[in-house]
Formats: structure tokens, C-alpha cells, sequence
């Protein structure tokens, strides 16, 4: 046990509950069955649901589920850590050094359908999904003593946390199998397939319209208007609909969001409000995200699983300093000391060196792991934007937004005139922008640069669906290469 205590390892982001069920059959797929008797091995809904013939009975029943929905987001295996890991570990910007084989695997880009980390995320990702099921299965019935607009919020919100993890799952794994409701067995459940990808896109943005029509929270731990607005111009953008991207940018700026004064504020180890917060998962040190701890340096009470490549760092640029080293990527001060000196505010923050020269990530300050998470901020709705303008051959206007966004970071205003050039100076930003925070992969993926920038094979592109659910679920089609 580390000195952090019960930090989730890898394959054990679930609670301890589901943690207890790990040779279970099903998987993912009986997260979402109605209550299947005695068999344990089959009740693997999360902890914090209540069982299922008393759920959802009174007000106070409704929003313990909502809770609970929102609990299924701070899983170790979901936002809690693996699924950013997995997003970044795989790209050219972070490095596995630690002991974790099956984070070495993403890293290498030698993924097996036996990784128990990838199955942890997908698990993690429709337990989720089960549980917003859950919610609007049972508030479709009206609950006596709520109010119709609070029961309409509530239902509003589990579309949109179906819609955030169906998309999280169609952008590492393609076409994935739709559960838009409890099956009704467990027999029902193992037939599932695989719906095509873009009849998984279809169910999001159709989760995003019902969600538009029936949130009234303001709340920015939760799902707002803002963030079904955010969401869409993400999803727009997978699917090169880049039109509807610009349209959705525009309804969240509209809102009056705007960048935090400085890139740091965003990322206080209480995770204090900014005018950029979108959406933002809540954590706490008993409730906690393991981000932080994987990154920080062991010398400061981190586990540093995982460290910023020497890629990223030389990305950001460093200053002409005669004293600077490209061997350390450091400069040696007045003192002799070797000081990390980047041109760049943001690499300043988020990427550091302790006494032994070891580079570690610094973006998420404490390894407490009480730091509110962002999942969606201004900085990547106005990127959102830059790059379907770019895309539109709008590169004037596209060049604005990301100079605003540098002009934040310290760094001078990019100057380009053609499109792709503006396009390069797009992804590069987003790079720079959201670096650690689970989306370098997937923009490699879906710009179509991963094959090229990492020398890796096509099917390397997606994910393996983990081979305990093809086993279980024949139905579902193993994704080509595994």
C-alpha cells in the first residue's frame, strides 16, 4: 500500500464492492440488467445505488440517484484517472515510467484484449451509462412529493451524462453497443451487438436534444444548458460537421463564459470556481481522483506512474537564454541551479523537475485528489471553434481565438495565412491547451495523424473491446487487428 493509502491501482477502479466481483460474468453488460436475484456475482451496480425494489420511491430516493449517476463519473476508471491516462498515454505526449504493465502496453501502442485497464474503463464507462438508464427508466413514472420541473431537471441530466459516456466510449473503441434502458434479463442482455459508429453519434446528439429541453440546473458540478451546448461542439467536431460546431460554440460563448484571468487558476487543489468552468466533476479527499498522485514526483508524495515526454516539453518552446541546455531542457541560473524555464505559462505550470532532475506533471498540484476535474472547459469549446472556422477556410477569425487563448499563456500571437498552416497551429494549441487532461489520442485519432506521428498500424486506432465481453456477449464484434 502506498503512503497515500487506498489509491485505486490499475483494474481496481471500481468501488471495492464491484472490486469483490472481479471474476464476474457480464461485465459492463449486467450494470445495466434489473436486479438479477442472489447470484453476487451478477450484482455489480455501484455501491451508492439504492437496491433496486426501493429505488426512486420519494424526492429523496430521486436525487440519492442523481447522486449516484454523478458518483459512477468519479470511478478510479473513469474520471478518476484511467480513462484521461488512456487517452494520453498512448499519443506522443505522455510516458509510462512506472510499474503498471498494462499502462506500458498503452505506451507502446501493443494493446491486449486481456488489459485489465481497458476493461476497467469500459466497465466503468457503462456502469455509467446503467445507471442514467436507471434514472430515467424510473423517473419516467411521476414520484410522488417531487416537483415536475425538478423530476424533468433530473432527467435532463442523465441524458447528458449518456451522452458524455457514449462518446467517450465511440472515440476509443468506434461503434459500441447501445443500452438505452435496464434489459429486462440477463439472457436479453448477452445477446447485445455493436452498433455502428454512426448510429452511436445518432443516440448522443438525440441524448443532447432531450437533455436541451429539460435542464434547468445552474450548478457547474452538474449538467447545465452550457454544457449540453459544450458536449455538442465536441461531438460536432468528431463528426466533421463543422457548421454545427461553430453554431454550438457560439450558443456556450453566448452564455458568457470566458477564460480564467490566469491558465494556474484552473487548476487550485480545491478546484476553485472560474469564469471557464463548463462542467467540472467534484472530488474530494474521500471521494478522490487519483490524476494528481500518478503525476506528481514520488519526492513529493506522488506515485509518477505516468511523466510528460520530452516531446511535449520541447513543443512548448523555451527562451534564448544563452544558459539553456537542450540535454536538460533546463537552464543554469546565477546560483548554478538548473532551472525549468519554458516560454510558455502553461508548460511553467504544468510540467516541473524535482531534485533529481526527473520531469513529472505538475498540471494537478496536490496528490490529495480533491481537486474539482474539469470534463469540459471555455478553452476547448473556443478551440472547438478555431478548428471547424480553419476547416471552413475561415482562418482569420480561426487565428483570433487562438491567439486569445495564447495571449493568456504569454506566448506571441501565431501569424499564418494558409489553411492547413492554420490548422497545424490548431492542433498544436489544443496540444499545448488541454496537455494531461484526455484528449491528445483521441484528436490524434480523428484528424487522422496517429498512424503517421506514432508510426503505428490502422487498427491500432481503436481500442480492443475487452475479450471478457466478447466471451460473454458473442454478439459483439472483436474490433479488426485483436
Amino acid at each position: 500500500m502506498s503512503a497515500r493509502g487506498n489509491y485505486r491501482t490499475p483494474g481496481t477502479g471500481m468501488t471495492q464492492f464491484m472490486r469483490s466481483f472481479r471474476n464476474r460474468a457480464f461485465a459492463s453488460l449486467v450494470l445495466i440488467v434489473s436486479a438479477v436475484g442472489c447470484d453476487k456475482t451478477l450484482t455489480v451496480e455501484p455501491i451508492s445505488d439504492t437496491p433496486e425494489d426501493r429505488a426512486i420511491v420519494d424526492p429523496t430516493g430521486a436525487r440519492a440517484a442523481l447522486a449516484g449517476a454523478y458518483d459512477a463519473l468519479q470511478s478510479g476508471s473513469y474520471y478518476g484517472g484511467e480513462l484521461l491516462f488512456f487517452s494520453d498515454l498512448p499519443s506522443e505526449d505522455v510516458d509510462w515510467v512506472g510499474t503498471f504493465t498494462d499502462y506500458a502496453e498503452a505506451d507502446d501502442n501493443q494493446l491486449r484484449t486481456q488489459n485489465s485497464s481497458i476493461e476497467s474503463i469500459w466497465e466503468a464507462l457503462y456502469a455509467a451509462i446503467g445507471s442514467a438508464n436507471q434514472l430515467i427508466t424510473r423517473l419516467e413514472t411521476p414520484v410522488t412529493g417531487l416537483e415536475d420541473e425538478e423530476r424533468d431537471d433530473m432527467i435532463g441530466q442523465a441524458y447528458f451524462l449518456r451522452a458524455l459516456s457514449y462518446h467517450n466510449l465511440v472515440k476509443l473503441w468506434g461503434g459500441v453497443p447501445i443500452r438505452v434502458a435496464p434489459a429486462a434479463s440477463v439472457d436479453e442482455a448477452s445477446q447485445i451487438s455493436r452498433s455502428t459508429e454512426a448510429e452511436v453519434y445518432t443516440q448522443i446528439l438525440s441524448d443532447l436534444d432531450q437533455a436541451e429541453q429539460l435542464i434547468t440546473n445552474e450548478d457547474k458540478r452538474r449538467a447545465t444548458l452550457g454544457a449540453v451546448e459544450a458536449l455538442r461542439s465536441r461531438v460536432y467536431l468528431y463528426q466533421e460537421n463543422y457548421a454545427a460546431t461553430v453554431t454550438a460554440a457560439d450558443a456556450v460563448i453566448a452564455m458568457g463564459y470566458s477564460l480564467a484571468p490566469d491558465f494556474s487558476d484552473l487548476f487550485s487543489p480545491d478546484g476553485q470556481d472560474t469564469p471557464e468552468d463548463i462542467f467540472r466533476i467534484s472530488f474530494t479527499p474521500q471521494e478522490f481522483t487519483n490524476v494528481g498522485f500518478y503525476y506528481t514526483s514520488r519526492s513529493f508524495g506522488g506515485r509518477r506512474e505516468l511523466s510528460p515526454s520530452f516531446d511535449l516539453i520541447d513543443a512548448f518552446g523555451f527562451s534564448a537564454d544563452p544558459n539553456y541546455d537542450p540535454d536538460t531542457l533546463q537552464t543554469t541560473n546565477d546560483d548554478g541551479d538548473l532551472v525549468f524555464t519554458p516560454l510558455d505559462d502553461r508548460a511553467a505550470w504544468s510540467i516541473s523537475f524535482d531534485a533529481r532532475n526527473r520531469r513529472y506533471g505538475s498540471k494537478y498540484p496536490t496528490t490529495e485528489g480533491a481537486e474539482d476535474l474539469h470534463v469540459i472547459r471555455l478553452a476547448e469549446v473556443l478551440l472547438n471553434k478555431a478548428e471547424a472556422l480553419a476547416q471552413l477556410n475561415q482562418v482569420a477569425p480561426a487565428l483570433a481565438i487562438i491567439n486569445q487563448i495564447r495571449a493568456r499563456a504569454g506566448v506571441p500571437d501565431v501569424v499564418a495565412t494558409s489553411q492547413q498552416a492554420v490548422l497545424d497551429a490548431i492542433y498544436l494549441e489544443r496540444r499545448l491547451e488541454l496537455a494531461f487532461e484526455g484528449f491528445r489520442w483521441p484528436d490524434l485519432v480523428r484528424t487522422g495523424q496517429a498512424e503517421s506521428v506514432l508510426s503505428i498500424p490502422a487498427f491500432q486506432t481503436l481500442f480492443p473491446i475487452p475479450q471478457n465481453e466478447v466471451d460473454v456477449a458473442p454478439n459483439i464484434a472483436q474490433n479488426p487487428g485483436y
